[in-house]
């Protein structure tokens, strides 16, 4: 007696196990199909180029290495004085120095005063951050309410009819001005040679020696200026490097000398030209 099924119901059944393998396998095809199409369209949107604001994000949020942004251990919150900030000089600038003793060298790591000021905001708007070395005797917000006033006034780049102006941030900027220590000067105007008295303008760094911001140049005092006159002169002078003056002479003595003449020497008499700090006097 056989034990084996009719012929007919074993063809049936292999066809069924024939059909489930058929199914098993479109399964595995079309999740295969779903997985590499899923990864084609990632590797699409990956490779797809950010539109500005992406991009703007992205850099906006980028570390740098050029300054820490922390508050100055001298300074207090700006924002809260933001409707006493001068946009043009009457009378005495204040430098914010605490000492006239100013060290050789400090800590070799500035700090950019907080805050954000407006300048007058008409013509082409330039941003800028103030940095000062710690350890230096300065109190950073009294010495960048100095700084904004001397960008901003009309007697400046700006001029009179507004052609640019200055709004100071604590985050990204154009170009950065620092008070720094004769040694940090030197290395932060390297190549250019400072000798640890100098300013300079290198590259988008507006470096101001802590000696000259707290003890002027010698000629301006002979000549009856003041130190708030050479503080005007230091910060126009090496802005206008940045802005992309060159060096300019006395045209003639008695004259006021422009803006851009080599004004810091601790003696002489100026080639003969009334000191002056402003480009549009």
């Amino acid at each position: 007696m056989s034990v084996y099924p009719p012929r007919r119901q074993r063809l049936h059944s292999r066809a069924s196990r024939a059909r489930r393998r058929s199914d098993w396998n479109l399964l595995i095809r079309a999740s295969s199909l779903a997985i590499a199409l899923t990864i084609t369209f990632i590797l699409i949107l990956s490779a797809m180029p950010r539109s500005p604001e992406a991009t703007a994000k992205v850099t906006q949020t980028a570390p740098t290495l050029h300054w820490t942004a922390v508050p100055h251990a001298n300074s207090t919150d700006s924002k809260k004085n933001t409707g006493q900030i001068a946009l043009e000089v009457t009378g005495d600038l204040p430098g914010g120095e605490t000492s006239t003793e100013v060290p050789q060298s400090a800590s070799g790591e500035t700090s950019v005063v907080p805050g954000t000021w407006p300048g007058r905001g008409t013509g082409k708007v330039y941003l800028y951050r103030v940095e000062i070395e710690n350890g230096l005797p300065l109190k950073g917000e009294t010495a960048a309410k100095s700084i904004h006033a001397i960008l901003n006034d009309p007697r400046g780049w700006g001029g009179k009819q507004g052609e640019m102006s200055f709004t100071r941030t604590d985050g990204q900027a154009d170009f950065r001005i620092v008070i720094a220590s004769p040694s940090l000067t030197d290395r932060l105007c390297a190549p250019l040679t400072t000798k640890g008295v100098s300013n300079c303008r290198n590259g988008d760094n507006v470096v101001l020696n802590a000696h000259r911001w707290i003890g002027g140049a010698g000629m301006w005092f002979q000549k009856g200026k003041t130190m708030t006159d050479y503080r005007i002169y230091e910060v126009s002078h090496e802005t206008g490097h940045w802005l992309g003056h060159g060096h300019l002479f006395c045209p003639q003595p008695g004259n006021l000398a422009p803006v851009m003449q080599q004004q810091s020497s601790d003696g002489g008499d100026n080639l003969g030209c009334i000191p002056n700090g402003w480009a549009n006097p």
